[in-house]
């Protein structure tokens, strides 16, 4: 449970950037922590990616958590390029799902505490 929170900072902070980037005018993040679970959930407002980019992030959020990488490399996000940095934040959650309604994209980030 060592540096839990800092971790999911990280995560925000990533995801912060990596939407801003893409031009994005409103964001909202809620982070929601349980005793077995933290969960992310982001609202993009009128949303700029496109549906393949968003199946990308997907696809890339739901590969398997690589505790073994997270724990040596997670201080090092945001000294990389982007693909790597969401490689990382894929090692560190345990799942994700995306939809958009009305234009907006809302995404919603698991990481189980172990």
């Amino acid at each position: 449970m060592r540096h839990e929170i800092k971790k999911v900072c990280k995560i925000v902070d990533e995801l912060t950037t990596l939407f801003l980037k893409e031009d994005t005018n409103e964001i909202d993040f809620k982070i929601i922590t349980e005793k077995e679970r933290s969960v992310i959930r982001i609202i993009d407002y009128n949303t700029h990616f496109d549906p393949e980019y968003i199946e990308h992030l997907c696809a890339m959020f739901n590969r398997q958590r690589q505790s073994e990488i997270e724990e040596y490399y997670w201080q090092l996000a945001g000294e990389a390029d982007e693909d790597d940095e969401l490689t990382l934040i894929s090692a560190m959650i345990d799942s994700a799902k995306a939809e958009v309604r009305g234009g907006n994209l809302y995404m919603e980030l698991i990481r189980l505490n172990r």
